[in-house]
């Protein structure tokens, strides 16, 4: 985790005043007139979002401590009962990234993970520029591999923590903020681009099917998607190079010292050839998950078994649990109860449907209309944990919206369900990558809204630019 730093003012005042403030948050939202369409219960899930979505910006106290406070508080305040607030905490997700946790750490413990870092050192370069070049490249392929975006952020992080090992051993650097904003960011944007990448990808198509709209195919969905996915992946990562520029250009050493590292490690081990032929198990089964219906869960579960087993095994619990970040899990199965409560209370869909009607967008142009609604969607990632349940939840009333409008169901959708799907970014808990690369302890949660509130408006200028000429061109329009 990061080292600790004299605390500024911000921060004292974060620490100071955060805990009382959430608590006025949630006091004022509880006790306000009752909005028109909100239930009471709805309402008094918008007070606990209120002030536990102060207590995420502050983090006054530890993000773990606020996650395992949420179900608690939600029963005592009449929302959920026991059970179902206690069931995120078992979802696929969280045990996916136990599994990656395993994973890793047998990647690090055999010395893999660091062999494939100089490896790829050796390929992409030694400076930071080409390193972080090199984390965009991964992702682009990755993508069109692996169904997942935590998948593919599992299978990076353990490399990009050694590289950052490299520069800096210990202690938070603008250098490991860098990468690490890179490897989660452009995972997400790049995802926007591919049919399979995300989940909402398909989740917006069938969507459009059932809403009367054609049905899109994989090649369709690149051939819309992927150019301005693939521009908003290279302008995401030239931002976070601006924003987070390294302390130091190149490795310590250089290219020599990357070449002397891997002469030193020799030829490969026993326990490292057993490591990768299990991740590139997983790897396959995650890449063919759409064939054999293997869940990337239970692909990633199964995977960390043989790692354990006697006499070929590679390590023992001792040696895998000190990398398994129970507070990153915590953390999800947190953020994942207050999504799930704002969902069936009805206070997201509230909220959304209160901030489409603010906007007054009846009778709009067709193309300022479709900014309009990414932007809404955009921001409303602030709201929502998961990008799965935010598809289910907004793109019915974005398709509602375009019909009552005249439009075809995917000209509004579509763009929606990529924004949606490619551009969880403005929270640490938006997306599972994002508390994966939150839990290596080079981030702060203000790293995140820093870097994505100006990345959300440029993907809104450039997918609005996109459908006045190119989408026109192809005659999605």
């Amino acid at each position: 985790m990061a080292a600790n730093h004299p605390k500024g003012k911000i921060d004292q005042f974060r620490e100071n005043f955060g805990l009382p403030i959430a608590i006025i948050a949630t006091l004022i939202v509880w006790f306000m007139p009752a909005p028109a369409g909100l239930s009471a219960v709805g309402q008094h899930a918008m007070a606990l979002f209120a002030g536990i979505f102060v207590l995420y910006l502050t983090e006054a106290i530890p993000l773990v401590a606020t996650s395992i406070a949420i179900v608690p508080l939600a029963v005592l305040m009449g929302i959920v009962k026991v059970g179902p607030g206690l069931a995120p905490f078992a979802s696929s997700s969280v045990f996916l990234m136990f599994g990656a946790f395993v994973l890793a750490a047998a990647m690090i413990k055999t010395k893999l993970a660091e062999r494939l870092t100089y490896l790829i050192l050796d390929i992409v370069g030694s400076s930071t520029l080409q390193i972080t070049i090199g984390i965009v490249l991964a992702n682009t392929l990755l993508s069109f591999l692996i169904p997942s975006s935590t998948a593919r952020t599992a299978i990076l992080l353990p490399v990009c923590i050694s590289i950052i090992a490299l520069f800096n051993p210990e202690g938070r650097t603008k250098f490991g903020a860098n990468m690490l904003l890179t490897l989660a960011f452009t995972n997400a944007t790049i995802s926007a681009g591919i049919l399979t990448a995300t989940v909402p990808n398909p989740v917006t198509v069938e969507l459009i099917q059932k809403a009367g709209g054609p049905a899109i195919s994989y090649v369709e969905w690149l051939k819309i998607g992927f150019p301005p996915a693939l521009i908003m992946t290279f302008l995401t990562w030239a931002l976070i190079q601006l924003m987070f520029k390294p302390e130091h250009k190149e490795i310590p050493g250089g290219a020599a010292y990357v070449k002397s590292r891997l002469a030193a490690m020799g030829k490969m081990s026993y326990d490292e050839i057993y490591t990768l032929v299990i991740f590139i198990g997983v790897v396959v089964l995650w890449a063919t998950g759409t064939i054999t219906k293997i869940d990337t869960t239970i692909a990633c579960m199964i995977a960390t078994v043989p790692l354990f087993f006697p006499k070929i095994g590679v390590m023992s619990w001792k040696d895998a649990s000190p990398h398994v970040s129970y507070d990153v899990l915590l953390i999800t199965g947190g953020g994942l109860s207050l999504g799930t409560l704002l969902m069936s209370s009805g206070a997201a869909k509230w909220m959304a449907a209160t901030a489409f009607a603010a906007f007054g967008l009846k009778g709009m142009a067709v193309l300022l209309l479709l900014v309009v609604v990414m932007f809404i969607v955009q921001f409303m990632h602030f709201v929502f944990v998961g990008t799965t349940v935010m598809a289910t939840a907004m793109l019915p009333m974005v398709i509602a919206l375009g019909v009552e409008a005249g439009l075809p169901p995917a000209l509004l959708a579509l763009p929606a369900g990529m924004i949606i799907g490619g551009y969880p970014i403005l929270m640490f808990y938006c997306t599972n990558p994002n508390v994966l690369v939150y839990g290596t302890g080079q981030l702060t949660v203000a790293d995140f809204p820093r870097v994505g509130i100006p990345v959300s408006i440029l993907a809104c200028i450039v997918y609005g630019l996109c459908a006045a000429t190119y989408w026109r061109w192809i005659g999605l329009f």
